[in-house]
């Protein structure tokens, strides 16, 4: 199977959304959060 083919798969599919998801949860919070916490501290 090749990379393209194997791209294709609803299961890689599946995990390359968690995948994206995760990253990009941890980008937000990296930007948001600080933001959140200035006015409390």
């Amino acid at each position: 199977m090749t990379g393209a083919e194997n791209m294709m798969d609803p299961f890689n599919i599946g995990l390359y959304a968690i995948e994206v998801g995760l990253v990009g949860a941890v980008i937000y919070a990296m930007a948001v959060l600080p933001a959140l916490f200035k006015p409390m501290v």
